[in-house]
């Protein structure tokens, strides 16, 4: 029998924004997903297994009806990007993905089913106290049951969270009764294989007594892995793909400022309901948009670790500047921001040298998580450190804006310290196509 085990997509398409982890590419995720599925097709799996986070929905907006309904169009195109595989598909939520949006979507599907001589089984458990994972309820019924009927067939069990390692230390990825489900499945000699998403970096296929356990890599983050696996009589074996080549060509970048540069007015002390665009954004996102280059916000958010938000807050003011750039139907390629500061109040954002600009920290990793080619990009802020940070990164050049702190700023910099100063981001973008 052939598996091929792909997870962990966090994609985000009808809902506005992205992970609030950057390195999720939650925009990138319906193109990918065509192109993963073309490559599982020419595998010839007689099963594909996805477990879970489908979608990003973000947690502020579990209770929000419009988002709620957006969410739903995203998981609806999830399956819909699986449609030409001709073989199953089992479908599992995360802790990510809305559950009864899942339901109405995906419902229709059986959760133990038979495929190529072997029994397929799907739990669909939920995270509770203190995020840990539980199987509960008529979950822990099936499953029990599985474990004491007279069925014959292999078993593959298949659920979003660890069984296996348990990984105790930081955050729980494994179920709280993580020990006792395994000693359940390594009691039954039907037991073959048992396959979770939800660790992003993801373990390679290992054997404890007669069982193997895998737990597939996240797909929404490059190199954008997938797996196939292969049960044989006596051996199950794992090979693994990556859709990115390593020699896939570059893009440039236009690196942005958030607040000051593409917003007036500061709303990371409050909330979504404070943010608007500065005039002239969004047409000028657009144009450099169609000149080829990605488009990159990196902000410095260290009201985090000063206690005044969340980084949840955070993302949701994100959440909003995505929804307004897309009314000019200008997407973003991917936002970064960082929370720590030598000051800050809460000891896990206190650090000496934080990523927050003028650290190249930011522009680092959206390289290479874009694949982006900094000495060909452009960084465009209303700061000193925006500046420092576009030099420190080893950028084509760095744009100073008026805006925001601009003025003030221009005033306190060294004559030619920018490399450009612009009036605005639309004067900045003018800058940039006549010197690109």
């Amino acid at each position: 029998m052939k598996i091929a085990h792909i997870s962990d997509f966090h994609l985000r398409h009808h809902l506005p924004g992205t992970s609030i982890i950057s390195r999720r590419l939650s925009r990138h995720m319906p193109d990918l997903i065509s192109k993963a599925v073309d490559r599982i097709r020419g595998e010839s799996p007689d099963l594909v297994v996805v477990t879970g986070d489908l979608a990003d929905h973000p947690f502020y907006g579990m209770h929000d009806p419009e988002l709620i309904a957006l969410g739903k169009r995203d998981l609806r195109l999830v399956r819909e990007r699986f449609a030409p595989l001709t073989c199953p598909v089992a479908w599992l939520y995360g802790n990510h993905d809305h559950p009864e949006s899942f339901r109405r979507v995906y419902g229709d599907l059986p959760d133990d089913f038979h495929v190529a001589g072997h029994r397929v089984l799907l739990f669909f458990d939920d995270e509770v106290e203190g995020n840990f994972p539980r199987r509960m309820g008529a979950q822990r019924e099936r499953f029990l049951a599985a474990m004491n009927d007279n069925d014959p067939s292999p078993q593959i069990h298949l659920q979003h969270y660890l069984v296996a390692p348990e990984r105790k230390g930081g955050y729980p990825y494994a179920y709280r009764e993580a020990g006792s489900l395994k000693t359940a499945l390594l009691a039954d000699s039907r037991v073959r294989l048992v396959l979770s998403g939800h660790y992003h970096k993801g373990d390679s296929l290992f054997r404890e007594g007669h069982v193997h356990f895998a737990n597939a890599p996240a797909f929404g983050e490059p190199p954008h892995p997938f797996r196939v696996y292969v049960i044989e009589q006596d051996s199950v074996t794992q090979t693994e793909f990556h859709l990115r080549a390593a020699d896939a060509p570059k893009r440039r970048a236009v690196f942005l400022d958030r607040d000051g540069t593409v917003s007036p007015a500061p709303a990371y002390r409050t909330g979504p309901e404070r943010f608007s665009l500065l005039p002239g954004a969004a047409q000028a996102l657009s144009t450099l948009k169609r000149a080829g280059y990605a488009l990159v916000v990196v902000s410095n958010q260290t009201a985090v670790g000063q206690g005044y938000v969340t980084t949840e807050t955070v993302g949701a003011v994100n959440d909003r500047m995505a929804a307004l750039l897309g009314l000019s139907g200008v997407e973003v390629d991917g936002v970064y921001c960082r929370y720590d500061s030598p000051n800050a109040v809460l000891a896990e954002y206190r650090a000496d040298c934080p990523e927050t600009k003028p650290s190249p920290a930011m522009l680092y990793a959206a390289a290479e998580d874009l694949n982006l080619d900094l000495s060909r990009s452009v960084i465009v802020g209303d700061r000193k450190s925006d500046v420092d940070a576009g030099r420190n990164a080893g950028c084509r050049a760095s744009v100073l804006v008026k805006t925001g702190s601009g003025a003030t700023a221009l005033a306190k910099m060294p004559p030619g310290h920018a490399d450009f100063v612009a009036g605005d981001l639309a004067a900045a973008a003018d800058w940039i196509l006549e010197n690109g």
